[in-house]
């Protein structure tokens, strides 16, 4: 039988039978049976959900201006914030008919009180709670305050139409929705927080249709089975999920810190670089952390304790594709262990992802240093691809650097001997906020495991560790919050904002989204920005269901005005953060699982945030100091005062934020220490830019990469003002005949990879075009990508220059110049060119279109006697010819007063740029 002809004859059918079911109970007596005039009996009406801890203050049936007859039901219903406090009226099970159209006469002392009937599928279950899947279609919502006003649901069959296909969306398609039917009446009494009198009168359940013409038998006593929630007596799955706790696993590389002391900063974990005693893993079990640490050479025997502690074998870090076959070898000694000690294997690799992730268990994707090249956004789309490959077997695990690289640290421990030489450095320059953000930034990517590599073991000396810990137990804070939507969720429709410097995404779990938004612009991986100065605007779809959007803010819930669009639910926050995130739920598990954790610990978070603050408040005193210490001018003193003047503002709340602590109102503190946060950060991304206006690069100088070395960039200027920078020989500079530069000292190192074609090449003066030094990486001709994907680690051929000698003390100066002959792929390739000081964590990224010229500044501080090389590496697709390459050194000299004469003024091809051009 034809499938439309097959549909149309049964809904002919239908239609005949209840057209006779109608003929039956439409006579008015039967209409008469169900009305309900409220003259007496008992209450009909029982608060059955709400979302704002709503409370009936008063309930009784009053004789007090009825709408007919001589009485009526009232209630007094006292609300919180929230969305909805529903009231059900039972009903006889009935079917879901356009005919079926109730009517309720309603009188409030305010409006917004909507009327709706209660669906329930008794063949489909809740893929989260497990109990009969329902929803609730609603009709006219209350105008009149004051005035009796009939409200009424209609157009049920449309209704429940359109709520189906929503439903299949939601929850599957294979959701059973047939034999659905409506059990009660549903009245949303919310109208805000605060008091509201509600009467109701003369109820009509016009056109009802009992299911009993179906065949079903009711029992008699069906009013005193129902139940709003139909569901078991012990807890759901859905209880279960909010009251379990459900974050990303964080894991810190042990550099010998006491077990208990990690556990206490949130940790689950600990990652050994070789395999520890039983003792150390018997304390880390009790510590309540578990162990990742690499295969031991042969079959040992671990205790119990100890055993339970290892939760993986650790393959390695830093893995490329020429150490493939030793993670094979470990995946094949895993696999050959005791049953007891068989564990999942995990390692870190810098490229190949899809290769290591048919190897390991779990493939650790490093997330790209906060001062390496690149913008925040290209290195969240690197990250996302990244993780798209390893998350098709594992979890989807980011590595973040949780303190400055060794380079980093050297590079301003030598311009702090050059400047304070009198003092002893503190090596800790962190960057609290930045690796708040970084880990930010991995959760939008999609990560669901952090491991926090540092070079040394944390501690709690200097104010730079103690903001680092900070930081590391309020990001355990965030992702504690975050973590079910992250852990067990599905990305939704991402949220759309009207602030292009922002990025939003948004994750879906049990009738609940959480949408996380971070402020993105192109430099805010070296200096997280303000973000308070003008509003911004969120928008996701909405569901048919009632929804309200709480802000995830301070230590209370904070709910925000809605308002609903054609295209779905907008709200606005007038003074955001750089790292926002909201919740979008109706359900009241969600809710009471928010503020239970917005309420945990809420002291510490609040003396952690100040702890921040007042560690950047100091830095951003230091920078202001240097930068403006010899400026005379009107225009400087000017900006000096307008920067002293927010940073005073910023002190002011900090000490009303710890003032506000000891007095038991952490919500305070925390409200103060963003305030804080904002006018401190202000001072540091202008002073920032500021410093990277005359550089081609960021990269160009390590000192104003991070705001923890910033006030340096001023100090090692005025230092060079009264020196004299001198030419810098780098023998086979010139680009002279290869042979010539290979005898020199040059050389030229190429990886052997698959689908892969390199080339190197001198190329003569020809026209215009200066002679210069080709490099060149390409996908063959026919392999599976048609273009060579970059990334931030493991290139495919290294040139490098001979050497010059040089001596601590002296700040070396690149110049050079980079033409273009092919555009790279991907944001992530190019030429990447650095010294042997520095290293390649803080060269910088050359690329471009095609035809052209791109500017290439290094300033480096010698931090070694001996040689200084300059590198130049493909990362990725390149082609690209460098070109022009000089040195020259300088001595700062400190004590200017010890120089007789003025040496001639720089030459401005190689002066140091200060930015000071403001």
């Amino acid at each position: 039988m034809d499938k439309r002809l097959k549909n149309t004859t049964w809904a002919t059918l239908w239609a005949s039978l209840l057209a006779a079911c109608l003929s039956v109970w439409g006579s008015n007596a039967t209409y008469a049976q169900r009305m309900d005039s409220f003259e007496n009996g008992e209450l009909r009406l029982q608060l059955v959900e709400s979302d704002c801890q709503a409370r009936l203050t008063t309930h009784e049936i009053t004789l007090v201006a009825p709408h007919s007859g001589s009485a009526s039901e009232m209630f007094d219903i006292e609300c919180g914030a929230g969305s909805m406090a529903f009231l059900a009226y039972p009903t006889e099970p009935n079917l879901v008919l356009d005919e079926f159209q109730p009517g309720l006469w309603v009188r409030s002392s305010s409006g917004r009180i909507q009327l709706g009937v209660r669906v329930v599928f008794p063949l489909a279950e809740h893929p989260v709670t497990g109990g009969r899947l329902n929803t609730v279609l609603w009709g006219d919502v209350y105008a009149n305050p004051g005035q009796w006003q009939q409200l009424r649901v209609i157009g049920l069959e449309k209704k429940l139409s359109a709520e189906s296909v929503a439903m299949r969306q939601r929850y599957g398609s294979d959701l059973k929705l047939d034999g659905a039917f409506i059990d009660c009446l549903v009245l949303n009494a919310y109208t805000g927080p605060g008091n509201c009198r509600v009467q109701i009168d003369d109820l009509e359940l016009k056109g009802l249709v009992s299911v009993a013409v179906t065949g079903q038998n009711l029992p008699t006593n069906w009013r005193e089975k129902w139940r709003w929630r139909h569901e078991p007596n012990r807890p759901s799955a859905e209880q279960r999920f909010w009251q379990t706790s459900n974050r990303p696993s964080t894991w810190l590389h042990y550099h010998r810190e006491s077990a208990p002391w990690i556990s206490s900063l949130g940790f689950t974990g600990l990652l050994f670089g070789e395999v520890p005693s039983e003792k150390q893993l018997v304390s880390v079990s009790e510590a309540g952390l578990a162990a990742i640490l690499p295969p031991p050479p042969h079959n040992l025997k671990f205790e119990e304790t100890a055993a339970s502690a290892i939760q993986g074998w650790f393959a390695g870090a830093a893995l490329d594709a020429q150490q493939a076959d030793a993670a094979r070898i470990a995946a094949r000694r895993v696999s050959e262990m005791p049953a007891e000690l068989r564990r999942p294997l995990v390692s870190e690799a810098l490229e190949q992802y899809w290769l290591f992730s048919r190897i390991a268990d779990e493939v650790i994707v490093p997330y790209p240093a906060q001062l390496a090249a690149g913008t925040t956004r290209e290195k969240l789309a690197w990250v996302t691809r990244s993780l798209a490959t390893t998350k098709k077997r594992g979890a989807g695990w980011v590595s973040i650097l949780a303190g400055p690289s060794p380079a980093l640290v050297d590079q301003i421990r030598a311009a702090y001997q050059i400047i304070a030489p009198e003092r002893e450095f503190d090596e800790t320059q962190a960057d609290p906020l930045g690796l708040r953000f970084q880990v930010a930034s991995g959760v939008l990517s999609g990560a669901r495991g952090f491991v926090f590599r540092t070079f040394k073991p944390l501690e709690l000396n200097g104010a730079g560790e103690r903001a680092t810990l900070a930081t590391i137990r309020w990001i355990h804070s965030d992702l504690a919050l975050w973590g079910p939507w992250i852990v067990a969720g599905q990305p939704a429709a991402p949220a759309t904002v009207d602030r292009a410097d922002f990025v939003a995404n948004t994750w879906s779990v049990s009738n609940s989204r959480l949408v996380l938004a971070l402020a993105m612009p192109d430099d805010a991986q070296y200096c997280v920005p303000a973000t308070a100065d003008r509003p911004i605007e969120f928008e996701i779809p909405s569901f048919s269901t009632p929804e309200q959007v709480f802000r995830l803010a301070g230590g209370e819930l904070e709910r925000l005005e809605t308002e609903v669009t054609p295209t779905g639910l907008r709200w606005r926050v007038s003074s955001p953060m750089p790292i926002e995130s909201f919740v979008v739920t109706s359900n009241p598990l969600v809710i009471d699982f928010i503020r239970r954790q917005l309420s945990l610990r809420m002291d510490q978070r609040a003396d952690d945030q100040l702890e921040v603050v007042s560690y950047n408040l100091a830095l951003a005193s230091q920078v202001v100091a240097a930068r403006f210490n010899l400026s005379r001018d009107a225009q400087s003193q000017t900006a000096a005062s307008d920067q002293l003047a927010r940073l005073s503002a910023a002190q002011r709340q900090l000490e009303q934020g710890y003032q506000a602590l000891r007095s038991n109102q952490p919500g305070g503190a925390l409200s103060l220490a963003s305030r804080a946060s904002d006018a401190v950060q202000s001072v540091l991304v202008e002073s920032h830019r500021v410093a990277t206006s005359n550089l081609a690069a960021p990269q160009s100088s390590p000192l104003v990469i991070g705001p923890a070395s910033l006030g340096y960039h001023w100090l090692l200027a005025d230092a060079c003002l009264r020196s004299e920078w001198q030419d810098l020989v780098l023998p086979g500079a010139e680009f002279l005949l290869p042979q010539q530069m290979e005898s020199l000292g040059w050389s030229l190192e190429q990886r052997s990879l698959e689908d892969i074609e390199l080339q190197v090449e001198y190329l003569p003066n020809s026209g215009n075009n200066a002679p210069g030094l080709r490099l060149a990486a390409y996908a063959q001709a026919g392999s599976e990508d048609a273009s060579l994907q970059g990334g931030y680690e493991g290139a495919s051929s290294r040139v490098r220059s001979a050497a010059a000698q040089v001596h601590v003390g002296q700040l070396v100066r690149v110049a050079a110049q980079a033409r273009i002959l092919r555009a790279p792929a991907t944001p992530e390739s190019g030429l990447l060119v650095y010294d042997n000081q520095a290293g390649p964590g803080l060269g910088q990224l050359v690329r471009g279109q095609a035809g052209d010229l791109v500017a290439i500044e290094l300033y480096r501080l010698v931090v070694a006697n001996g040689e200084f090389r300059i590198l130049a590496e493909c990362r990725g697709e390149c082609d690209i010819v460098l070109e022009s390459l000089r040195t020259s050194v300088i001595e700062p000299a400190v004590n200017r007063r010890s120089f007789v004469t003025s040496p001639l003024p720089p030459s401005p091809s190689v002066q140091l740029n200060t930015g000071q051009g403001e």
